[in-house]
This record gives structure tokens, C-alpha cells and sequence, in this order.
């Protein structure tokens, strides 16, 4: 077999064009996973609507909060210090003791009941 032949020169040129363009996107698309959506793969949420504060939510008022969450409901009253877009900063008193801290109101699972 002489190495002129036509034939033979073209499967090599097609081998080598398949080894080097070819490879390299078969290594680039399998690195590359598909998005997975659904209650197994859940997306990352991001808030950008500003939801509504409950009424009279200002600086200086006291609030009950109930949550019903799991394991067991919690209830604690807070005092709003600071109110800035639906974040609150929040004075907490829990069995006499207290802390502060920021809180995004409107996402809360509970209800606030103005004291």
C-alpha cells in the first residue's frame, strides 16, 4: 500500500480533524451538566418584589409573632427599632431575655398581631 492513495490520505485527514475539533467538544459538553428542575432539584430563589409590611409596621411599635413551624409553635414580642424596605430590625424579648437582630417581615411563616 503506497502512502499516496488518495483514500488512505483522506481517512487520515478525517481522523485527524475528528481527534482534534471533535475531541474537544465531546470534553466540553460532557463537563457541562444539564439543569435538573423539579421538587428534587429545587432552583435558587431570589426576592426582588418588595412585599407588603403589615400595617402600622414602624419604628417604636411592639408586635406579637406566632409561627406554627415545626416541631412546636413559637411565640415572642419584639419591639421595631429600625424599619428599612420590608427588613426590620427587631428588639426579640423571650423569656426575659432579649435580643436584636434584622428580620425580612414579609416572608415570616407566622402571623404579627400589633400588642
Amino acid at each position: 500500500m503506497k502512502l499516496s492513495n488518495p483514500s488512505l490520505l483522506f481517512c487520515v485527514a478525517l481522523f485527524a480533524i475528528w481527534a482534534v475539533y471533535g475531541g474537544q467538544r465531546a470534553n466540553t459538553t460532557a463537563s457541562q451538566q444539564v439543569a435538573q428542575v423539579g421538587p428534587g432539584y429545587p432552583l435558587p430563589v431570589y426576592v426582588v418584589n418588595e412585599a407588603a409590611m403589615p400595617d402600622d409596621f414602624v419604628a417604636g411599635s411592639t408586635w406579637r409573632f406566632s409561627t406554627w413551624t415545626v416541631p412546636n409553635t413559637m411565640t415572642w414580642v419584639a419591639r421595631v427599632d429600625k424599619v428599612e424596605g420590608s427588613w426590620a430590625l427587631l428588639n426579640v424579648q423571650e423569656n426575659e431575655q432579649s435580643a436584636s437582630g434584622w428580620y425580612y417581615i414579609p416572608q415570616m411563616p407566622g402571623r404579627w398581631t400589633k400588642q
